[in-house]
């Protein structure tokens, strides 16, 4: 069967025919005032930005083969497909698997380039990782497909002064003075060396990837009450092999690699790596913020026998068993076998120290704003217990990842889980909107509500977050943030390298490479998109059918209305699997006139999804529908999300 890609697959969208049922009696009533929506917190919806419409960008591997870095370009279809999907926002270096990115080693020619250090779920956790889609490639996809970038910045085995040299090479002039409020290298000079003088304008900064997550504990402590005081103030804490939240942290490594400890080869100065630097001594403690004292001394055994730390080696006896460190890299050195004993080939290598004194969200936010005040700098622990112990102190915006996890206990029960999931995400962020308001009562000093990631977690199959299901559960998870006056949304992600049989992953943005396809979810934002720039109103659905979850019920019509002028965007989801639902719309205090546009998304069953062998299983079909009386009945079939394109006799309130 013939493959479509890029537009080819966008005109077959449109052009598929999927079969409308006939209208019917309206019991259901949608009701569009022209009122702006406001908050459970009380504040307004602002206009729709176009950043609501982003993708978790991970760098691996070409950025998981969105790049091509041999032509220096976008690979074949990616800017095409993401232009007709609205893709604006770019989450770069990614999520989990940046949490030790080093952007230093990603920039410049890549004969210069060094390796980075794998955080977990892609390439293998503290795996040695390529660098070949470094922050300028990016650079160059977002501005290829019209978009901008979000980065997270990593906050393992990195400073503030990292990261304030991250802010310093994106976003400062190249004038040919030194910038760095810092010291030391002029990034921005570096930045211009490499090809691009003018600043790239980086507005969102994030600090941390899902440190309340256990598997992404690195450092920290296993105790979630001390690790967010961790996360904000710094601190320090031991790593051993007892109570460490991961095999191997008593060992010692190489290079990037941190995966795999290595034992002694027998060569003169010898030298390894602790896993996570710097390491801290006693007394570093005094007047430090943090918790775990006290620091203890580190312990390093040869084949089981404690070996003394030193100073220097130079003045040691060759059979000495000392070894020296050098604190801010967590590097191990031994001695020669003049000045210093050779461990002995093959002597297994323990060490057991203490991380730190690492700084914290409060440090890093001060560093990076000093080069950039104009920036946002967003806490990556996008959960209560963050605003808790954060509490009045200042913050530009909390980012969020929401994910559901419903039981894959049967296809009607997952189904209904998983669209009732919708239910709780909108609970969690009206939930946070409560809890910052409390905090910071003045609207205008509230931090920002940003979703850094969504979708699911845990399916038993990876084609699942592809099908119609799990496309009609973003849909209304990305309602309820439209709703809930959030400014940026990430999706996660925009592509992935071949399954590991060479098979297609059609659970992204745009499936694998090299056939890159418009999605189920991709045709799902080239809906949304129009919506960029209105702002949100408020709707009421009487007469709505229920349907039922184990968890509790909702409605089989989840809608959210958006405004600008007098045209009014509708977006209606028709969750129920098995019936269309006829209803009536009515724009409030005014009538619709003309035909309205109708686009309506669609497959043969809640399963269906788009693979190369079947590209446009989910499809769009556009129809227009006249109005009535200044109002709109239509039947939106099962299963389906449909945009609503009406306009009205007058323009809508503010």
């Amino acid at each position: 069967m013939r493959v479509l890609t890029g537009t080819a697959v966008v005109a077959a969208l449109l052009a598929t025919s999927v079969p409308q049922p006939a209208a019917a009696a309206a019991t259901v009533q949608i009701a569009v005032s022209p009122n702006r929506y406001v908050t459970n917190d009380g504040v307004p919806v602002g206009d729709i930005p176009a950043a609501m419409i982003g993708s978790n960008q991970r760098w691996p591997d070409d950025g998981k083969g969105v790049w091509n870095s041999a032509a220096g370009r976008p690979a074949d279809n990616i800017v095409s497909l993401s232009k007709n999907a609205g893709l604006d926002m770019l989450r770069y270096p990614g999520g989990t698997v940046a949490n030790l990115f080093d952007f230093t080693k990603a920039i410049g020619r890549a004969a210069q380039r060094g390796c980075q250090t794998s955080g977990g779920f892609a390439n293998g956790q503290f795996s040695p990782t390529d660098s070949r889609f470094g922050p300028d490639e990016n650079e160059k996809m977002a501005d290829a497909i019209g978009g901008r970038t979000q980065i997270m910045v990593p906050t393992i085995n990195r400073t503030a002064a990292d990261a304030a040299n991250y802010v310093e090479y994106m976003n400062s002039p190249a004038d040919g003075a030194a910038t760095n409020p810092n010291g030391g290298t002029d990034w921005a000079e570096v930045r211009a060396a490499n090809g691009h003088p003018a600043p790239y304008g980086i507005h969102y900064w994030e600090y941390g990837n899902e440190p309340y997550h256990n598997d992404q504990i690195y450092w920290r402590s296993t105790d979630p009450a001390v690790r967010v005081q961790q996360f904000i103030e710094g601190g320090w804490q031991r790593q051993t092999a007892a109570n460490a939240p991961y095999a191997n942290n008593d060992g010692l490594f190489s290079g990037c690699d941190l995966a795999n400890r290595k034992t002694a080869n027998g060569q003169p100065n010898q030298s390894y790596r602790a896993r996570f630097a710097p390491i801290a001594l006693p007394g570093d403690a005094i007047g430090k913020p943090g918790v775990g004292e006290p620091i203890l001394e580190p312990v390093l055994k040869v084949n089981g026998v404690v070996w003394k730390r030193v100073n220097v080696l130079t003045n040691q006896a060759a059979n000495a068993q000392v070894y020296r460190i050098t604190r801010a890299d967590g590097g191990v050195h031994f001695g020669d076998g003049t000045h210093g004993a050779k461990p002995p080939a093959g002597a297994t290598l323990s060490f057991e120290y203490v991380s730190g004194i690492h700084q914290g969200f409060l440090a890093y936010r001060d560093a990076m704003k000093k080069v950039d005040p104009s920036i946002e700098v967003c806490s990556g622990w996008g959960q209560p217990r963050f605003i808790d112990a954060m509490g009045t102190r200042p913050y530009d915006c909390l980012g969020i990842h929401s994910y559901s996890s419903p039981p894959a206990d049967g296809t009607p029960t997952r189904y209904n889980n998983l669209q009732y999931a919708t239910v709780n995400r909108d609970a969690e962020l009206r939930d946070f909107r409560t809890r910052l308001a409390a905090k910071f009562p003045a609207a205008a000093a509230r931090p920002e509500l940003v979703v850094t990631e969504y979708g699911t977690l845990i399916f038993p199959e990876p084609a699942y977050e592809a099908r119609l299901a799990h496309v009609l559960y973003l849909g209304g998870q990305f309602a309820g943030q439209i709703e809930n006056n959030v400014r940026l949304s990430i999706n996660s992600n925009t592509a992935d390298l071949p399954l590991d049989n060479g098979g297609f992953d059609p659970a992204n943005m745009f499936g694998s490479g090299p056939q890159f396809l418009t999605t189920g979810r991709a045709a799902l934002f080239s809906l949304y998109k129009s919506m960029v720039g209105s702002h949100a109103v408020s709707t009421t659905v009487t007469g709505n059918p229920s349907l039922t979850s184990p968890n509790g019920n909702y409605g089989a019509l989840r809608v959210v209305s958006v405004c600008a002028g007098n045209q009014n965007r509708l977006m209606v989801l028709n969750r129920d699997p098995a019936n269309p639902i006829s209803a009536t719309v009515t724009l409030t205090g005014r009538q619709a006139t003309g035909s309205a546009t109708v686009s309506t998304l669609n497959a043969a069953s809640v399963e269906s999804y788009n693979a190369p062998e079947h590209p446009t299983d989910i499809s769009i079909q556009r129809s227009q529908a006249p109005t009535s009386n200044g109002t709109l009945t239509h039947t939106f079939p099962a299963h389906s999300a449909t945009l609503v394109e009406l306009t009205g006799t007058t323009t809508c309130g503010s």
